[in-house]
């Protein structure tokens, strides 16, 4: 069932600004780092800034690590990162203000409030600086580099809702899903599966912030205590799943009663999900479309030439398709 709910792949296309392009490139109005070009050989090299609210999560440190590979493979780019974690505004607004001031020549940003970066944003863009927007589109940014969170949560919900009739257990086990309201372009992840689980007859008992694994098993491990029948959970990213996942296991029940499914596609999720255990898919972003598309619509931005809107695609990893689910692992060096 989960299988045949499979977004289709984007085709990968070609760097659409290769090395050698960049080589032949002059600054003009885009600006662009000379002494960083005079020491790479490169005529212009590019900066690039991009910030995450939630740098502690697995699947942004193998994003960050996949941007760093892309941008070395395109070539004449180099990428900045921030630090900040937990959603933290002023983290994400220190940084961001840092790099406007250096004259980088894109920030990319998943922001924690778009509206308290608008003065931010005006600034750089007054200053020939690009700006787009991360996971969801923005108003008045140059581009958009993201991934469908409603589809996301269509994914693990509808694949619970399978697995719910499957196992025919409406009105006999409870659901719990975690959130993250403090990024709320992102609500999908939460919305749809919690629609589609109460829907197919199962009470969502509890619907809580959490973004890393530490929550996930002090929530799931409460939840248990109060309610012995919970045996769905949904994380809104993986890592939240993955320290629900650990308390099932230290309550010793049988993982085939359970149903646990994160979003992302963290490396540590898919190889739960290859166990063949409780943690039964995730949804998972493709990591090389995605941190590609970081890069070149960026590059995009500056030069004025190409595609700077862009959505990678959201697979569900599940033993499904146990082809999909080793590809994406090995996009992770898994």
């Amino acid at each position: 069932m989960i299988a045949a709910m499979l977004t289709t792949r984007k085709a990968r296309g070609t760097v659409g600004v290769t090395a050698a392009a960049l080589l032949a490139l002059t600054l003009g109005a885009c600006g662009g780092s000379d002494d960083a070009a005079a020491a790479s050989g490169c005529e212009t090299t590019y900066e690039i800034g991009f910030s995450h609210p939630i740098s502690e999560a697995a699947f942004v440190k193998g994003l960050k690590s996949q941007v760093t590979a892309q941008a070395k493979e395109i070539g004449c780019v180099e990428v900045l990162f921030d630090d900040t974690q937990a959603s933290d505004l002023e983290s994400q607004r220190n940084t961001v203000e840092t790099w406007v001031t250096q004259g980088v020549d894109a920030v990319v940003v998943f922001p924690v409030d778009a509206k308290a970066l608008t003065p931010l944003r005006t600034q750089a863009q007054s200053a020939g600086i690009k700006w787009l927007q991360y996971a969801t589109p923005g108003e008045g940014v140059d581009g958009y580099t993201g991934f469908d969170n409603v589809a996301s949560g269509d994914i693990v919900g509808q694949a619970a809702v399978d697995w719910i009739t499957e196992h025919q257990l409406s009105g006999k086990v409870t659901a719990a899903i975690t959130s993250i309201t403090a990024v709320p372009d992102v609500r999908g992840r939460w919305e749809q599966p919690q629609k589609l689980i109460s829907d197919a007859g199962v009470e969502v008992i509890s619907l809580q912030d959490c973004s890393d694994q530490t929550c996930g098993l002090e929530q799931a491990e409460a939840l248990l205590n109060a309610n012995p029948d919970l045996r769905i959970y949904i994380g809104a990213n993986d890592d939240a799943a993955l320290g629900a996942l650990k308390a099932f296991q230290s309550k010793g029940i049988d993982p085939s009663e359970v149903f646990i499914a994160g979003q992302d596609g963290n490396i540590e999720a898919l190889k739960a999900v290859k166990a063949g255990g409780a943690y039964k898919v995730s949804a998972a972003i493709d990591m090389i479309d995605l941190s590609h598309a970081i890069v070149q619509n960026s590059i995009n931005a500056i030069t004025g030439s190409g595609e700077t809107e862009t959505e990678a695609a959201v697979i569900p990893a599940s033993l499904d398709d146990p082809s999909e689910l080793d590809e994406l692992i090995a996009q992770q060096g898994g």
